[in-house]
């Protein structure tokens, strides 16, 4: 082959990509005899692609693309009816196919920009001899790879989607395989130059086949016909990717409420265990046999079968853009692998446990998260889930799967039963229910159905016979405690009491410093029983060491009963109607020093959590937005009450049915609607963040002394 032809060849082809072209370049290029210099040519041009961007986004500035330039060759070319069906047309479509998607590795995901790129690569199958010029630019070198490429018919490919470091193709095999004339359907994954051009690449490319090819891999697998170091043969797994059915699903309108969410993500989980159980050989992960892993977990590399909904993995293995940060892995796919992978080019037996996370966190919010935290959204909905998930999407490999028992590696299976659990858990809470009307009566009914709520959890652990009732336990006694609290309150104070409904007779309040009395008191109870029950029924600073800790759970476990001493002390006799005041202050002053302590504590132990858990969020968006006033605006509240009741005490203030008017209308529009109804899930979803922190944090440093003895027992039998 002349060298000096192939370097004229890429220089006229630069031209003519760039735009710098003439009639007489052009007419050159396509009187080129040799379609051996045409291809080494093209593959010189391709193997420099990077500096060949460079050198026409710095002749031109801003504003113009050699993208763009390279489509726009293409279009001049299939325009002129004496060129459209000739090999250059067909090699000047395909550095375009390859300019394209690796510009478009380097800028920010774009749905509607994607979808163009797609339709513009797509049309070059249709109106180019790009099939041939593949077939050429990537013909192997080694004798079998060879033998599999002649298989392919070339001329029916067809552009399919774009991967990571590849673009992918749909064909079929030249001859038929039975006498009806049936041929087989091939993908055909083709590397992006340069990528095919990197070492670790092109071996982990190359070896594909024989890594992943062979009868010891599991059947959901969807196993490589061929490999070389520039591509990869496989057959053609009917179905859609996990991705292209999430989008479709969003488009549809099935996603749009939590509820939804929560029912998808509760089946996505099964079936994506389940299917990792089967590819780990229904063992525990080990990671000394990576074919055991996926290790590029991400919503296209999974398959569903749009008729039995079986799940298929495609794409097993490293990705080594991913791991060398060649300024992609902050988009697409990346945001899906695990940190040790994409940072460190190590394994770890969780690295697939962090993708699956980082899957179902998208299905419940929306979008996988950026940051590697579990959105606000989710706390707010279900800490019950948060938790969970936080549990699989913590960066440290070795700080996943707290909540299970350690072991030398995860089971999927395990995993699978754990996530169920959580999953049923939260079915039974509003959240999850499928009638709106049903959500909305919870957060504004006086005791949120809380008790019925946490009494279906506590069965639910019953029924599984799991450990982790005993804390479920514990609070549904409380829940309980709170309830009955309410349902005395409003048998004291209401005006139709129970009593009246037996006798038939209504008893009016004798005073009317009786009836504000049994106002406040009501009023109080209302919003007593709504504050535990929406903030703090569910949550528990129990296995936290510390003083602090104590205090706190002590001051929570009040606040479900707050309301009754000061409902007593005030309504009990008409000689203590006047103590309402004085009462309504106290029980203010409780919950002040509640919420005070409850925010400190969440608080430190987010901050003590930043050192050891990934997934603790930045300082300033730890809580919902005001919490943090919370404690001192109620201390504020509880000095304007005492303000009101010395006035009252000392005959200076004489309106008290005003004052009355006023505290009351505080009490449901502020401290009730605004904050426990309106804000309350999303407070409690915050704090339930700081205690989560706290649990974790406890749990890293049990299992650190776990294996501390280990290490020692070890030794000494050593």
């Amino acid at each position: 082959m002349n060298a000096a032809q192939s370097q004229e060849f890429t220089a006229l082809l630069l031209a003519e990509l760039s735009g710098r072209h003439t009639r007489a370049t052009t007419q050159r290029l396509l009187d080129f005899p040799d379609e051996g210099v045409m291809v080494a040519g093209t593959q010189a041009f391709l193997r420099d692609i990077l500096d060949h961007i460079a050198e026409f986004e710095f002749e031109n500035g801003a504003g113009s693309t050699f993208a763009a330039s390279c489509h726009r060759a293409v279009l001049r070319l299939t325009s002129r009816q004496d060129t459209s069906a000739t090999m250059l047309t067909g090699l000047v479509a395909l550095v375009s196919l390859n300019v394209s998607l690796l510009d478009r590795r380097f800028q920010s995901p774009d749905a509607d920009e994607q979808a163009r790129t797609d339709e513009q690569c797509a049309s070059y199958f249709r109106t180019t001899l790009i099939g041939r010029s593949i077939e050429l630019v990537y013909a192997p070198e080694g004798a079998v790879e060879r033998r599999f490429w002649a298989e392919l018919d070339f001329s029916s490919l067809r552009y399919h989607k774009a991967g990571t470091t590849s673009f992918i193709l749909t064909g079929v095999r030249k001859e038929p395989d039975n006498e009806a004339g049936h041929r087989t359907r091939i993908v055909v994954k083709c590397v992006l130059f340069p990528w095919n051009k990197v070492a670790a690449i092109a071996r982990s490319t190359d070896e594909y086949a024989m890594v992943y090819g062979d009868g010891e891999m599991s059947r959901l697998v969807v196993q490589p016909i061929a490999s070389s170091g520039m591509w990869v043969l496989m057959p053609f797994q009917e179905g859609r990717t996990l991705g292209e059915y999430l989008t479709e699903a969003r488009a549809e309108g099935r996603l749009t409420t939590m509820a939804d969410r929560i029912g998808e993500a509760e089946r996505l989980a099964a079936r994506l265990t389940a299917a990792l159980h089967d590819l780990a050989r229904s063992r525990p992960v080990d990671d000394a046999d990576p074919r055991r892993q996926h290790l590029d977990l991400s919503p296209n590399n999974v398959i569903v079968d749009e008729h039995g909904g079986q799940i298929r993995f495609i794409d097993l293995g490293f990705n080594h853009l991913y791991s060398r940060q060649v300024g992609v892995s902050e988009h697409d796919d990346a945001v899906y692998i695990a940190p040790e992978i994409k940072n460190h080019r190590t394994t770890s037996p969780t690295a697939d446990v962090y993708s699956l996370g980082i899957i179902l966190t998208e299905v419940l919010a929306g979008a996988p998260p950026r940051d590697g935290r579990t959105p606000e959204e989710i706390w707010t909905a279900s800490p019950i889930l948060a938790q969970a998930l936080e549990d699989l999407i913590e960066e440290r490999s070795e700080n996943r799967l707290l909540q299970l028992p350690s072991s030398a590696g995860p089971s999927f299976a395990e995993l699978g039963r754990h996530l169920q659990v959580r999953f049923d858990l939260v079915k039974q809470e509003p959240v999850s229910g499928k009638r709106r009307a049903e959500y909305l009566w919870a957060l504004a009914a006086p005791t949120s159905r809380e008790f019925g709520t946490q009494f279906k959890q506590w069965w639910v652990w019953r029924r599984r016979d799991e450990g982790g009732g005993t804390h479920d336990r514990y609070l549904l006694f409380f829940s309980a405690l709170s309830t009955l609290a309410w349902w005395f309150i409003a048998a004291k104070t209401a005006l139709l009491k129970i009593d009246d409904l037996v006798t038939g007779e209504l008893t009016l309040p004798s005073s009317h410093m009786e009836l504000y009395a049994n106002v406040i008191a009501f009023s109080q109870g209302l919003v007593a029983a709504k504050f535990y029950q929406t903030m703090l029924a569910r949550l528990t600073v129990r296995g936290i060491p510390g003083f602090r800790a104590r205090c706190t759970e002590v001051m929570m476990r009040s606040m479900a009963v707050v309301a009754v001493p000061t409902t007593i002390l005030s309504t009990f006799s008409e000689a203590t109607y006047w103590v309402w005041p004085w009462t309504c202050a106290a029980a203010a002053l409780a919950v002040a020093l509640c919420n005070y302590l409850v925010y400190s504590t969440a608080r430190d132990l987010l901050k003590k959590g930043e050192s050891v858990l990934s997934t603790t969020p930045e300082a300033g968006k730890r809580f919902a937005r005001g919490y943090e006033q919370w404690w001192w605006t109620m201390l504020l509240y509880a000095l304007v009450i005492m303000v009101i009741g010395a006035g009252v005490q000392m005959s200076a203030l004489h309106d008290i049915g005003a004052y009355v008017f006023i505290l009351v209308a505080v009490t449901l529009g502020v401290h009730y609607g605004s904050k426990c109804a309106a804000a309350g899930p999303a407070i409690r979803g915050s704090i339930a963040r700081g205690f989560s922190a706290g649990h974790r944090v406890e749990l890293v440093n049990r299992r650190e002394v776990q294996r501390a003895k280990t290490r020692t027992v070890v030794g000494v039998a050593t």
